[in-house]
């Protein structure tokens, strides 16, 4: 895995080229800096629990952070995918509330981590800074909730028909999408017993094949058909 310069040199020119963080005043980039970390996560570890208490914002250097939110009866959704540049956690903060999510690294990441106290007094001392953090969340939460609204009201094969074409979309396979059956219940909130017969069904009907970890789309108008509940 590639290794970065973790100085608060090389941080406070990674952040300087982050949207959110472009506007901050040198002053404020360096005083972030010189009190940010970069951490290395490898793939499958959590960077914080679901509920724990909110001590640092993060800011994605490379890789991908899932966004996982654990339900009462124990399903985990995915919610959300942070990618390079992204920052996220700030809600936490902003509210004073424990982490509503958990964070997990998809892939080998790397993230850098502003401090609890030090992100919030910038936050207050640049008021541009606090309007594109404002911008950011509420846009983000904008696009969570119509997503899981969406999902809410649609039964089990619709929203996976959905989701199966946006990772195919976003993966620009051509058909092809690697992801567990696990990994698509917590994307989808379906237990992965639900996933596999939802499956079982479309394989034995010629829609798609299946192999471990592997998904092709065989007849991706009939996906399309099934996303948009045409069947």
């Amino acid at each position: 895995m590639i290794e970065f310069d973790k100085s608060p040199q090389a941080i406070k020119l990674y952040l300087k080229s982050v949207p959110v963080f472009s506007v901050m005043s040198e002053l404020a980039l360096t005083s972030i800096a010189n009190s940010s970390r970069l951490k290395r996560i490898p793939k499958g570890y959590l960077l914080f629990s679901q509920t724990e208490f909110a001590d640092a914002v993060y800011v994605v250097r490379t890789g991908c952070i899932a966004l996982i939110l654990t339900t009462s009866d124990g399903r985990e959704l995915i919610i959300n995918e942070m990618r390079d540049g992204d920052c996220f956690g700030e809600l936490s903060l902003l509210t004073d509330q424990s982490r509503s999510t958990g964070a997990m690294a998809r892939v080998d990441s790397f993230v850098i981590s502003i401090p609890r106290d030090d992100f919030l007094r910038e936050l207050t001392a640049e008021p541009e800074f606090m309007r594109r953090i404002l911008e950011t969340t509420a846009e983000r939460l904008r696009v969570s909730s119509e997503r899981e609204s969406a999902l809410a009201f649609l039964n089990a094969p619709t929203r996976l028909a959905k989701v199966l074409l946006m990772l195919d979309k976003e993966g620009g396979s051509k058909g092809i999408i690697r992801i567990s059956q696990d990994e698509l219940g917590r994307r989808v909130g379906l237990t992965r017993q639900t996933v596999a017969k939802i499956l079982g069904h479309w394989r034995r009907s010629g829609i798609i094949k299946t192999g471990r970890r592997r998904l092709e789309l065989i007849k991706p108008a009939a996906i399309q058909a099934e996303a948009v509940g045409d069947t």
